[in-house]
């Protein structure tokens, strides 16, 4: 059994409304689509109104009536909105399938008023069928929808001939057809919506599947296994080298909730979020492999797909850790979090579910710190900080520090050092710095409250020189916390009274009774290919 993490928080936002909301590749896919059909309505419907008013002068006194010149202007207005709409970002991709509907609808009662403009006689057999049968067909097969919606919305256009019938019979004097021809109009429309519904559905399960089974550059996606606040990962593995590999996709709800604007301000926090994961070499910061854009235009990176648990699921399933193995952990987070420093990035987003505990190699307890999603370069130029949109959050409130929390642009590494200082508050502890009930109580709590000693809290023995050393971290004044990462860590290794480090065959022994099968998988192997390249001859 393989434990992974979920990245970014539990808490995921608004969910997808089955039926209503396409996937993200299906909906970047469909409005380019709509927009593009809707331009050839409107400039067909003006074609034809001029070529009828050139060509056939007899049809005048109809294309002059009030009725007809509005359903053009109506339709060139739709038109013109959906691609306005879709151009300058105003509503999300979704948003513009929903006018899209309307466009739909509007355009089946135009064609409809159009035909039935014209007096039809009541005395004639009713031959051919509506070109509002020809216009749900391509609507159906053109442009990707739900089933769900695409039924709804083609019923709507049936409903059109009769309703434009009926408009044009009030407005204008003409006999009336009877209900029986009316329904003979309208029965080979319903007939049209049956089976395009059926093939529609098709279609979407098609689509569906091959999103899948959707290739991101030399990588197959496999399986989901794991979503957050802003991104979705999924197992994946190389074509060539069989290597099994994580991939980070924007979640689709979060594009969906997005105008278009917005959507490619999020593709560039996965791309700062990319580049400087990639820029980081330290072995305990997750390393990426790939990152690029896929056939659908949403931002992926490939990271290494990693064996273990995060902090906050090991301390939920086994309780607080030992003092010397806290020790070790936050020794190498530190590691990690001091290049990143170095390079003028800070993390911003230091908590347990972003420090990932893991078997590498023939080492256990080894730490990768992840989700440097909301990385900040305090080299780059303000308005490269953070790409983020109006309301995204900037850090975990229960893992925040004080200046984070009180909009300060007064950031560095210390920031960090706060976090990770409440990060082993909770190993230590098993408990948050601070219990409250809501995220802004527990971002105003890091600012104004002073947080209980440790040694009240643990349940078992904490050494003085940790627990100060952990409480210099959440200090509220930067000023106050350790200068760095660096110092940090020096100092967590010089303790004297502190217990011994989590040593490595402890660490194993720990993984073989709670994590078995991470523990043993393949380390056999393992361990006979390293003795077979040492004995193996020069």
């Amino acid at each position: 059994m393989r434990i992974v993490r979920a990245i970014g928080s539990s808490t995921s936002g608004a969910k997808n409304r089955p039926g209503l909301n396409l996937p993200q590749n299906l909906v970047d896919d469909a409005v380019p689509k709509l927009c593009f059909a809707s331009v050839v309505i409107a400039v067909c419907t003006a074609i034809v109104w001029l070529g009828n008013a050139l060509l056939q002068p007899e049809v005048s006194p109809v294309l002059a009536l009030p009725a007809v010149r509005l359903q053009i202007l109506a339709m060139v207005l739709l038109s013109a909105a959906c691609v306005v709409t879709y151009k300058t970002g105003v509503l999300s991709k979704q948003g513009v399938l929903r006018l899209g509907i309307v466009f739909q609808v509007v355009a089946a009662f135009a064609i409809a008023a159009f035909e039935t403009t014209v007096p039809l006689d009541p005395a004639v057999m009713v031959r051919g069928v509506s070109a509002v049968a020809l216009w749900i067909t391509l609507c159906s097969l053109l442009i990707p929808s739900t089933p769900q919606m695409n039924l709804f919305a083609n019923i709507l256009c049936v409903a059109m001939w009769p309703a434009a019938y009926a408009m044009n019979h009030a407005l204008y004097p003409q006999p009336w057809i009877g209900w029986h021809r009316v329904a003979a109009w309208t029965f080979p429309l319903a007939l049209t919506v049956v089976w395009t519904h059926l093939l529609n559905r098709r279609l979407y399960e098609m689509r569906i599947d091959a999103t899948k089974a959707e290739e991101l550059g030399s990588y197959t996606l496999e399986e989901k296994i794991g979503e957050g606040g802003m991104g979705e990962v999924w197992r994946a593995k190389h074509r060539m080298l069989s290597r099994d590999a994580a991939v980070k996709l924007i979640r689709p709800e979060v594009l969906e909730r997005q105008s278009v604007r917005d959507a490619a301000l999020v593709r560039k926090r996965f791309e700062k979020e990319a580049q400087a994961t990639a820029s980081l070499r330290s072995p305990h910061t997750v390393a990426l492999y790939d990152f690029g854009i896929s056939r659908d235009q949403s931002f992926y990176y490939v990271m290494e797909l990693l064996q273990g648990v995060d902090l906050q699921t090991l301390v939920e399933r086994h309780g607080p850790l030992p003092p010397g193995r806290v020790k070790n952990i936050l020794v190498q987070v530190c590691d990690s979090l001091e290049e990143a420093h170095q390079r003028g990035m800070i993390h911003r987003d230091i908590k347990p579910r972003n420090i990932y505990l893991c078997r590498m190699g023939l080492q256990f307890d080894f730490v990768k710190v992840l989700d440097f999603g909301l990385v900040k370069n305090l080299r780059a130029g303000e308005d490269e900080t953070l790409i983020t949109m109006d309301g995204a959050a900037t850090g975990t409130p229960a893992y925040m520090a004080p200046e984070i929390a009180m909009g300060s642009k007064d950031v560095d590494g210390r920031s960090d050092l706060y976090g990770l200082g409440c990060v082993a508050y909770f190993l230590l502890t098993g408990q948050l710095v601070f219990q409250e009930s809501t995220r802004m109580a527990a971002a105003l709590a890091h600012v104004q409250k002073k947080p209980v000693p440790i040694s009240e809290r643990s349940e078992m023995p904490v050494p003085r020189e940790l627990e100060d050393l952990v409480m210099q971290c959440l200090e509220k004044d930067p000023k106050h916390r350790p200068p760095s990462a660096w110092d940090l860590a020096r100092r967590l290794e010089a303790m004297t009274d502190a217990s011994p480090r989590f040593c490595r065959d402890a660490a194993e022994r720990w993984w073989s009774v709670n994590l078995p099968d991470l523990a043993h998988a393949d380390a056999a192997a393992e361990r006979h290919s390293l003795e077979t390249m040492d004995t193996a001859p020069r």
